[in-house]
């Protein structure tokens, strides 16, 4: 079966990131203020962006990573992504992956990132069959914790002192939703 990866929605298209996206994220990816709540430090030139744009198709080769490029009016406005995924590992089947995003500050607060996750849920349950969805946010990073909550997850727990980054350690608040909460809370058209 051939998988479409782009998802379309009422006012978004998501597109797989490609290398041709490194001038498009570049405004983005050096930006400090949005870094700082991401697992990468503000890129310092555009190898950096390349770089990491070679590393998101490398993951998506090996089937851990789907990164998607958030689409309004033609140009990116930030990225969606499914990461580690685990579909089996021996005997065991595990079907889950954790989200990641991010939407540049002068898009916010428009609604474009809940859109954008309710395709990625979809594509994730649907199209790939995953069971389980988990997401977390930093402690005090209020937006991303309002936008969990609009995807219906469920809170699970929070891991304290989950990673340190630039010498702080962080607690990181923990979600989750599985295909069966999922099936109850979203009709399958999107």
């Amino acid at each position: 079966m051939s998988i479409n990866y782009t998802l379309k929605t009422r006012r978004l298209e998501l597109k797989p990131l490609a290398l041709s996206d490194a001038d498009a994220l570049w405004p983005y990816v050096s930006n400090s203020e949005i870094s700082k709540l991401m697992a990468w430090d503000a890129h310092q030139n555009i190898e950096t962006t390349i770089s990491f744009l070679q590393g998101v198709q490398k993951n998506f080769d090996d089937g851990k990573t789907i990164s998607w490029g958030i689409h309004f009016e033609g140009n990116i406005i930030g990225i969606f992504s499914l990461i580690s995924i685990l579909k089996s590992h021996r005997s065991l089947t595990f079907d889950k992956a954790e989200l990641a995003y991010w939407i540049g500050p002068e898009f916010a607060g428009k609604g474009y990132m809940t859109e954008a996750g309710e395709a990625v849920l979809h594509f994730a349950f649907e199209t790939l069959g995953l069971n389980k969805i988990y997401v977390g946010h930093h402690a005090g990073n209020d937006k991303s914790k309002g936008l969990i909550e609009r995807l219906n997850f469920k809170f699970t727990h929070i891991e304290e002192q989950a990673f340190k980054k630039h010498g702080d350690w962080i607690d990181v608040f923990y979600y989750q939703m599985l295909k069966k909460e999922y099936n109850q809370l979203y009709k399958t058209n999107i």
